[in-house]
């Protein structure tokens, strides 16, 4: 397993494929003060993608994930970047490695 958060390497990834930054927003907060619960979600643009295989090729498009509910920000934050990491990686396009 890679060492560092997923944000960090879904910041990797976006860098290594020339891509804008993730942008990462709270888009929730619910529960009482004591017991807040945070929702993530963590938006890309994606640039010159091309699909997997034979399926249809996009250029540019806008994704967004969101993480589920969480005590603390950070780990809310991490939960959406391991989403988009998966929909990086299994669904959408290919990802240069390092």
């Amino acid at each position: 397993m890679k060492k560092g958060s997923a944000r960090s390497s879904l910041f990797e990834t976006c860098a290594a494929n020339h891509w804008k930054p993730p942008v990462f927003e709270c888009c929730k907060e619910e529960g009482p003060y004591h017991l807040r619960k945070f929702t993530f979600k963590v938006t890309m643009e994606i640039e010159g993608a091309s699909r997997l295989e034979s399926r249809v090729c996009c250029n540019n498009y806008s994704r967004k994930c969101y993480g589920a509910p969480r005590r603390q920000k950070k780990t809310a934050a991490d939960h959406a970047a391991e989403g988009a990491l998966w929909y990086l990686k299994s669904v959408c396009c290919l990802v240069k490695n390092k």
